[in-house]
């Protein structure tokens, strides 16, 4: 956590596992995304002709918010009370140090014969461009399972009590009725990031009639899409829930005295596989031809900034029948398996490689981006174990 790889700066983890894997006799690679922005490839046993098992997280964190409020700043990590603190703890500088350790201590196991192949992101937090080129460049092609080190767990029982009957995380059957605060992901939403532009002609506000209002185009756009939106509320996935769509950006005019010819909403979608991206890009496309078309004054454009797909695997799947007996074992009591209302990387691996059993299993809690961030040692150390025993029994 010590490490300032905000948005940015990420090689400086890339160069610190690069360096850890070297001393410890593993080979890895640099994929490069920008200046001071590396990917980092790592694998074991790559003569092995079984199944190849990835281990992937992230060397971004996100903005520290209010740095002056933590209680001990947010690049000062602290191991206090049981628990360590600071900006990365949960998500997710934690789980990607777990999974490197994992693969060390499976390197150093001459009966260990599976292949894992290492992979670190950079720009997970602000459109996973690490994976999005990785998955381009053919690195999750030959993947047949993949543990995302994200958090997944509940600071508490209560925590997770909490965010089941809020509706924030959906059980899907079969499930065990009785679990305990530490939990895994098998689906996740996908998401889409679209800006709408509305383009009107400019004029002093004393003459408005003589200029085209981009704010009144895009306000008539505003409502059509509002009643869009409540379409999607009837596609519903039983591990991810309802389709969640938000208008997050509105944006407009310079100064009071000029009818503004420019004007432009943002809006970000929560998706479910029963009605993906494409879909709903299309209706969005097609609703915009049909304002466009039946007014000669109307001018609205779509820009899709990013498409991140659904993910979901099979509860009765190899990897996540796995994950639930290595848990069980770990923690010694039975685990819940659910869809999680937020997104990963994995939406840029599943896309180049469809067929990829995923599961998003990490230390780290709902702390996550959260000012005072932290993770429970224990919760560390456990993981390192559940990462080298998933890897055995699913390689076996």
């Amino acid at each position: 956590m010590k490490l300032q790889t905000v948005n940015g700066d990420e090689k400086l983890v890339a160069d610190y596992l690069k360096d850890l894997f070297s001393k410890n006799g593993i080979e890895s690679e640099y994929n490069k995304v920008d200046e001071n922005r590396y990917n980092l490839i790592a694998t074991i046993n790559k003569d092995s002709q079984g199944p190849v098992l990835g281990f992937t997280g992230h060397e971004d964190v996100v903005d520290p918010v209010e740095a002056d409020k933590w209680t001990y700043g947010p690049f000062n990590p602290k191991h206090i009370d049981g628990k360590i603190i600071g900006r990365g703890a949960a998500d997710m500088k934690i789980g990607l140090s777990a999974l490197a350790i994992a693969m060390i201590e499976l390197n150093e196991d001459d009966s260990f014969t599976g292949q894992i192949k290492f992979i670190a992101t950079v720009g997970e937090e602000k459109g996973e461009i690490g994976a999005q080129q990785l998955s381009k460049e053919g690195y999750a092609d030959d993947l047949s399972a993949l543990i995302v080190g994200e958090p997944s767990n509940g600071s508490s029982q209560l925590v997770i009590n909490k965010l089941a009957g809020s509706g924030l995380l959906n059980i899907p059957q079969p499930n065990p009725t009785k679990f305990g605060r530490n939990s895994f992901f098998a689906a996740h939403k996908g998401s889409v990031d679209y800006r709408v532009i509305s383009h009107g002609k400019a004029a002093h506000s004393s003459m408005p009639e003589a200029g085209i209002n981009a704010i009144d185009n895009l306000i008539k756009f505003y409502n059509q899409q509002a009643e869009y939106f409540k379409t999607l509320a009837s596609y519903e996935d039983d591990a991810l829930g309802t389709t969640k769509p938000a208008v997050t950006v509105f944006k407009a005019g310079d100064q009071p005295n000029t009818i503004p010819d420019l004007a432009y909403l943002g809006a970000k979608i929560r998706t479910i596989p029963e009605y993906d991206n494409d879909k709903i890009l299309k209706d969005v496309q097609d609703l915009i031809d049909k304002m466009n078309d039946a007014d000669p004054r109307m001018n609205l454009e779509l820009v899709v900034d990013s498409s991140n797909l659904p993910v979901k695997t099979d509860l009765n799947s190899k990897l996540v029948t796995t994950g639930r007996e290595v848990y069980k074992e770990v923690w010694g009591q039975d685990c819940v398996v659910v869809g999680a209302p937020g997104g990963t990387d994995a939406s840029q691996f599943v896309r180049a490689n469809p067929k990829l059993e995923v599961i998003v299993a990490g230390p780290g809690n709902e702390s996550a981006h959260q000012i005072n961030e932290f993770c429970f040692e224990d919760d560390y150390l456990q993981y390192i174990t559940i990462y080298k025993d998933i890897a055995k029994k699913y390689l076996a």
